[in-house]
């Protein structure tokens, strides 16, 4: 038969654009962009933006689902994420905004399930879904609507597996899945039906395994099968048939892991593969004999992980691995070296989870997540909000056509994280917040209108899950607290606010970047001043105060004028004004469980009557204003979150200097005078300040607070 030249080229062409994309794959052109973690003991579901260079992962709010999320999945394209619920034998799906990161849920959502699912995964068509229910023994298959993410039970689901089944896995080739059954220390293995995704097992099935496997994975190469074996601290081996997806055990199998091994991950090239132990807290590391499937430690493995690492993947890139650490709340991140093998802890190791992160995925694009700053918001006490736009390159500022917005007088001020609103805290006689939605567009601002809260009010905060606001008034002695509509961004007072009218003084507010903890500096009074520290439900906003709070600062240390916490979760860091003793900085580490703050050492020297106090998103630097017309700089040790001060510290400012806030993207830093905004690039380095060029920026008479509004691309 003849093949005309110009089909010939056609075919030519889709086999090297297959190939073309397999080697994408493999050597890493794609991007990490997202990662999603279900965190089993607080019912939600945490998003994190990759850092496509340096791994570093950056809290981007949570999602609340339902009942004990054990497992996540993606599929291939991303455009979708399945959550396994195992208190509640449903599966959620939300849409992906590929841009941001957002999820939605699905219509329909949650979708039923068996009795207790544990994991999930998609096949690599995007086609089906398929669940492992770990109470009912059995697998359920689910057909996926490309266009809405919506789930169609597969006709003959749930299928029959073992005890137990814990972790599941469809094969590259799309032809098989396999299901490990800790309950009956074997793997079902099954041939999926291309058309209609349903399941046959394959002959030999179900094959035998270490003690307790609960974890499963396999090479991209398609010719190898990894299981962890928690019960008996060990790996299993097998070679995959690409014709009947018969397993054979490989020489050698089990290979020796740590204690509990929990999870697999394989790297893209197919060369690597890693198990965390949630009994020894590491990950081992092994290079596969690419030939036989054999695995070989590498040099220095394990490395150490936080506690009980319950699940881990190497991101689509191949350059970087994370664990989900069950009991610590955290997340360790790695460099890959994709040549050796070898995990290197990224600096600064850990980023703060919510309650029991259980499972992790991460997404990937042609292009890595860029933030851009968008808009200043300045809180005016002598009224409104003046609002500027940002030139991305430069940092200048840029006053927006019709500022500026709304009246009153504002002395704090907060965008949320999403950049729809804008919430003002009037210490005027109103004693209200101030809400405004932003046209993201223009950055102008319309008035929704305000609501009352406590006398004074001095500060206010948005969660990062964009549903909550808080707001506290110093001269009423509680936090209170409201829900936002997502639609219009007004506000309505959440039950039981105001909370914790025990505290004294209300200065300055934040919310930590998981959305769990709320700090409170409250100003009065010696000795008694301190960091309050509440617990933030997830499906209500309501507060409950941590145990042990207020925590105080050593004696003789001024009253906290401002708090905030550092990007990773990890650290406090407060502002002391100097009213009742020494001014200057004081750190705290946050327990991860409890939320309680201990104190990192001896506060640091600091300029006059400190007012403002952030950090740099990358969590490298803290800056804090001072009535002395200076900005102090310091370094955040990764370890211990100990601060020195910068080289070139305290940097010059004009006038006394007062609210203070980095933009998104982490190159510029904005602080107001009380007559006019300055602008300053962060070195990127060593965290010295220049002012800008085009700085300072008239915005308003009396300009207190500052924020700016940024977007995810």
């Amino acid at each position: 038969m003849r093949i005309h030249l110009s089909t010939l080229n056609v075919m030519v062409a889709l086999s090297l654009l297959l190939v073309l994309s397999h080697n994408a794959y493999i050597f890493g052109v794609t991007d990490p962009r997202f990662a999603f973690v279900a965190n089993a003991n607080d019912n939600t579901v945490s998003v994190y933006t990759v850092n496509a260079t340096s791994g570093f992962l950056r809290d981007d709010g949570y999602v609340v689902v339902g009942s004990n999320p054990s497992g996540v999945a993606l599929t291939p394209n991303g455009a979708f994420l399945y959550v396994a619920e195992s208190g509640v034998a449903k599966v959620s799906a939300f849409s992906v905004n590929l841009q941001n990161g957002k999820l939605t849920a699905v219509a329909g959502s949650p979708f039923a399930a068996e009795t207790g699912p544990s994991a999930v995964t998609t096949d690599p068509s995007g086609k089906f879904l398929y669940v492992a229910n770990k109470a009912s023994g059995s697998v359920s298959a689910y057909a996926i609507n490309s266009s809405t993410g919506g789930l169609t039970v597969v006709a003959g689901s749930p299928f029959s597996a073992g005890s137990s089944p814990a972790a599941l896995k469809v094969d590259p080739s799309g032809k098989f899945l396999y299901v490990a059954n800790s309950g009956s220390d074997n793997i079902s293995a099954y041939a999926i039906t291309s058309t209609d995704g349903s399941l046959t097992p394959i002959s030999g099935s179900p094959f035998g395994t270490g003690t307790t496997p609960v974890g499963l994975s396999i090479t991209p190469s398609d010719k190898f099968l990894y299981v962890a074996n928690s019960g008996s601290n060990n790996v299993s081996g097998f070679s995959l048939s690409p014709s009947s997806g018969v397993l054979t055990r490989i020489s050698g199998s089990p290979f020796a892991a740590g204690t509990k091994s929990s999870s697999v991950a394989i790297s893209p090239s197919s060369k690597f593969v890693y198990i965390s132990n949630a009994g020894s807290n590491n990950v081992s590391e092994f290079t596969v004999n690419a030939t036989t499937g054999a695995l070989t430690a590498i040099s220095g493995s394990p490395v150490s992980a936080g506690t009980a690492p319950a699940t881990l993947t190497v991101d689509p890139s191949g350059k970087f691995l994370f664990t989900g650490n069950e009991t610590s709340d955290d997340v360790s991140m790695f460099a890959l070296n994709t040549t050796s093998g070898e995990l290197t802890t990224i600096v600064p190791g850990s980023t703060r989870a919510r309650k029991a992160p259980v499972s992790l995925v991460v997404s990937s694009a042609t292009t890595a997540i860029t933030y851009t700053p968008g808009y200043v918001f300045v809180a005016d006490f002598e009224g409104g909000v003046p609002t500027s736009s940002v030139n991305a390159s430069s940092g200048a500022l840029t006053a927006v056509k019709g500022s500026p917005f709304g009246d009153g007088s504002p002395r704090a001020i907060a965008v949320s994280p999403n950049g729809r609103f804008v919430y003002t805290a009037n210490a005027d006689a109103t004693n209200t917040v101030g809400e405004y939605v932003v046209n993201t567009t223009t950055g102008a601002l319309a008035s929704v209108g305000t609501i009352a809260t406590g006398s004074s009010p001095y500060s206010v905060a948005v969660d990062p899950s964009n549903r909550f606001v808080y707001a506290v008034a110093i001269d009423t002695n509680g936090v209170y607290a409201y829900t936002i509509n997502a639609t219009t961004g007004a506000l309505t007072e959440i039950k039981g606010s105001p909370f914790g009218t025990d505290i004294t003084a209300p200065d300055s507010l934040v919310v930590d970047p998981t959305g769990r903890f709320l700090m409170v500096a409250e100003a009065c009074c010696a000795n008694t001043a301190g960091i309050s520290v509440y617990i933030i439900s997830p499906t209500t906003g309501g507060l409950t105060a941590v145990v042990g709070s207020p925590f105080l600062p050593p004696s003789g240390t001024s009253e906290p004028s401002s708090v905030t916490v550092d990007p990773t979760g990890r650290f406090v860091y407060v502002a002391n004004g100097g009213a009742f003793g020494t001014g200057g900085v004081t750190g705290y580490n946050i327990n991860a469980s409890t939320g309680k703050l201990t104190l990192l050492s001896a506060p640091l020297a600091g300029g006059t009557a400190p007012w403002g106090i952030t950090t740099d998103v990358a969590g490298k630097f803290v800056y804090m204003t001072n009535n002395d017309a200076t900005i102090d700089g310091y370094a955040i040790n990764d370890a211990t979150g100990k601060l020195t001060k910068l080289k070139g510290s305290p940097f010059a400012a004009s006038v006394a200097t007062r609210g203070i806030a980095a933009d998104p993207s982490g190159k510029f830093l904005y602080l107001s005078n009380a007559e006019q905004i300055l602008g300053y690039e962060i070195n990127a380095v060593g965290g010295a300040l220049t002012e800008l060029s085009t700085s300072p920026y008239t915005e308003g008479l009396d300009p207190l607070g500052v924020c700016v509004s940024g977007t995810i691309k």
